[in-house]
């Protein structure tokens, strides 16, 4: 059997943006990070694949799509993350602080949340939910 090892695609937006065109495709995992100010929105297709988020600053990114892992490495300030629309299996939020914003999609298992300050993660449906930790003001709620 031959594996093929593809390195992860960092894709960086890093001052004021604003793209309406992003496209995330199977072709292994992805890094995204967002910092500063920014409007961002595309679709993701990784069945296969991890995407990562990063995100600093203020700014509000929407993705729709399809996702076998998604990972938040890190959110801070006044930022908004619009994955309703994105379907997932496996979900990890490791930390999200500040005023920021987290709505997740159709999700199978929520692996770690982890919210310090004002943030508040918001999920659809009933996925099973592993190991959250909240310190702060911040919230975990069901949605739709």
């Amino acid at each position: 059997m031959v594996k093929s090892i593809t390195k992860p695609r960092n894709i960086e937006f890093i001052g004021d943006y604003r793209e309406d065109s992003i496209v995330i495709g199977n072709y292994g995992d992805a890094k995204i990070t967002a910092i500063g100010n920014f409007s961002l929105s595309g679709l993701i297709y990784c069945s296969k694949s991890t995407v990562e988020f990063t995100m600093g600053g203020a700014g509000k990114a929407s993705f729709t799509g399809i996702c076998k892992n998604l990972m938040i490495r890190g959110m801070d300030g006044n930022c908004t993350l619009d994955l309703s629309g994105l379907t997932c299996e496996v979900v990890r939020c490791e930390s999200v602080k500040g005023n920021s914003v987290v709505l997740l999609g159709p999700t199978r298992l929520i692996e770690l949340i982890s919210l310090d300050n004002d943030a508040v993660v918001k999920y659809e449906g009933k996925p099973q939910l592993l190991n959250y930790s909240l310190r702060g003001n911040s919230k975990i709620l069901g949605w739709k």
